[in-house]
């Protein structure tokens, strides 16, 4: 992976904006912030800002975030796997 060093601001709407060259691939990158001392975050301040706190079995039915397979046509996990690892032994071979 390239890296490539890019200044930005974070917005009081908590956005990041920052100026990206032109000519660059389109796909995914991976963002790093650093954030500078001045700025007086502490440690914990920052992990605290940070911290996910899990949804509960409930709270993820209720957002509607069940059946991602649905959308692949999978209707049978385990019999997509077997096929998955079908497939793998034929290109093996």
């Amino acid at each position: 992976m390239t890296t490539i060093r890019l200044n930005g601001r974070i917005t009081t709407a908590g956005e990041l904006e920052l100026d990206l060259p032109s000519g660059l691939p389109a796909g995914e990158a991976r963002i790093t912030i650093e954030i500078p001392t001045e700025a007086g975050w502490t440690s914990r301040e920052l992990d605290e800002a940070l911290r996910v706190v899990p949804m509960t079995g409930a709270e993820i039915v209720e957002a509607g975030l069940l059946g991602g397979w649905e959308d692949e046509g999978i209707v049978d996990s385990a019999a997509w796997v077997e096929e998955q690892r079908r497939r793998r032994r034929e290109r093996l071979q």
